[in-house]
């Protein structure tokens, strides 16, 4: 089984990231198998990725893009 460390952010939300990668998961071609958490982290001060605010370069509003969106800072 693969090792996983389970981190849960101040949102709420988890996340498991793989700390090492068993044998078997280099044999078949990357399928995954049964996680195995053997660590747990708390990031008391930080968001997840989908809960970060979007931040742009001011750059941005600059690009012509087909779909006409327009971002707002």
């Amino acid at each position: 089984m693969c090792s996983y460390t389970q981190r849960e952010y101040s949102c709420g939300h988890f996340r498991w990231m793989a700390s090492k990668w068993c044998h078997e998961y280099t044999l078949t071609r990357n399928k995954r198998c049964q996680p195995d958490v053997t660590e747990f982290e708390y990031r008391v001060e930080e968001l997840c990725g989908g809960c970060k605010p979007k931040t742009y370069p001011a750059w941005e509003n600059l690009i012509n893009r087909s779909n006409k969106k327009l971002f707002r800072f």
